[in-house]
């Protein structure tokens, strides 16, 4: 139905704009007024109707040429339906694809959505030709001081990812990164609560980088991927030399060095829900030992061990963050923070969460990404029940049930 009566002939009044303007918004307000009611009433296929809701919002939104409040209504209507959907599909790709181009011109929630179409369990392979539309007008710098005007920072750190994924004019990606760096410090201080969002946001980016934009010869990539891909088998070359670790060894200086900067802002709350998913990811890896030769070395051990001693300083419940089980909040209310949200569905952090972690019915789609007060002091025992954890894992940290300290025997690259 979506295929033959709805999405070919919006195809056909497209390409007829805009002459045929009325005719498609008085098709779209009919096809949309139909899924709404298939929604009410058929609810076997409510993930399809959903979908299709969202499609549906996104045409209406890119047809408003004259409102601008219109077409940001559109936006939000279409998001509603797509955030919808992937929380029903948390491992589907294509939808944080769709995400993503809703994001504009929010350049760090485009690039999030992005690397995460691409590095979930069900990948959405398209987006490695969608993406370049966010890295192409960055990279041309004719155009960069033109009409695509981004904040310094933003701009700094979306080139740097765009010349990781390129692979072009890599010549320039060492003073971007150093750029984005001399940037960074005194952004997380000035949008001080705003950094929560844009630190997770950050944060995953350089994860997937790390993982090669989820390339199948990437080291890290490989080792996450399920056995049973037979394509995941092949051989990955570890030579340091070859395309690939070269571009790992990049995409990881810049993540340890965003990270090191992060880390020195002790005290700072603000900074936590970027601690909080690089050290997932270092979870996920540490229990994947064939990677953790690649990442432990000039990891920051040394001021990760200083902000979680800080953290730990102010903890009294030590059994807790001792434990195996994942801390929970004392009441009822399971509530995720934001960032876990964002990390839902990524290949790194599938095995993290209890089953039941994102089943509370009560959450709005508004509720999903605001921060509570609350979240503070139990974000800070998760920090330190996932150090714990990866320091019985060995090879970044080490703790003794009073504090944290940096492990010295480092693993030789195999």
């Amino acid at each position: 139905m979506w295929r033959h009566g709805i999405h070919s002939f919006l195809e056909l009044l497209r390409h007829r704009l805009p002459a045929s303007l009325d005719h498609m918004l008085a098709f779209i307000y009919l096809a949309y007024s139909m899924m709404a009611l298939l929604y009410e009433t058929v609810p076997a296929f409510e993930d399809t109707w959903i979908e299709c809701l969202g499609d549906l919002g996104r045409y209406r939104m890119a047809i408003e040429d004259d409102d601008i409040r219109d077409r940001e209504v559109w936006t939000g209507v279409a998001r509603h339906w797509y955030s919808k959907a992937s929380d029903k599909a948390p491992t589907t790709g294509r939808l944080y694809h769709h995400l993503a181009i809703l994001a504009r011109p929010n350049a760090l929630q485009q690039l999030f959505y992005y690397s995460k179409s691409l590095c979930v369990v069900i990948p959405f392979t398209s987006a490695r030709e969608s993406i370049l539309t966010l890295f192409e007008p960055v990279l041309n710098s004719d155009n960069a001081q033109g009409q695509y005007r981004l904040p310094p920072l933003d701009m700094a750190f979306v080139r740097a990812h765009g010349l990781l994924f390129t692979n072009k004019n890599i010549e320039k990606f060492q003073p971007t990164v150093d750029e984005f760096l001399s940037l960074l410090d005194n952004q997380i201080g000035r949008v001080t609560r705003k950094f929560m969002e844009q630190g997770y946001h950050i944060a995953v980016a350089n994860s997937v980088a790390m993982m090669g934009f989820a390339a199948r010869d990437n080291v890290l990539t490989k080792e996450l991927l399920p056995a049973k891909d037979t394509e995941a088998q092949m051989e990955v070359d570890t030579d340091e030399s070859s395309p690939a670790m070269v571009s790992f060894r990049r995409a990881q200086a810049l993540s340890n060095s965003t990270f090191e900067i992060v880390l020195k802002r002790i005290g700072d709350p603000n900074v936590l829900p970027f601690i909080h998913v690089t050290l997932v990811f270092m979870y996920t890896m540490a229990r994947h030992q064939g990677t953790m030769a690649y990442l432990q070395d000039s990891f920051p051990k040394q001021l990760l061990s200083i902000m979680l001693n800080t953290l730990l300083s102010s903890y009294e419940t030590h059994s807790v963050i001792e434990g195996d089980k994942f801390p929970l909040p004392e009441k009822d209310d399971v509530r995720p923070f934001p960032e876990d949200f964002a990390m839902r569905g990524l290949l790194w952090a599938e095995d993290y969460y209890p089953n039941d972690w994102f089943t509370n019915e009560k959450i709005d789609e508004e509720e999903k990404y605001h921060e509570r007060a609350s979240m503070t002091p139990q974000r800070k025992e998760r920090i330190l029940w996932l150090a714990c954890r990866i320091a019985s894992l060995g090879g970044i940290i080490t703790y003794d049930g009073k504090s944290f300290a940096a492990y010295n025997n480092t693993m030789t690259t195999v």
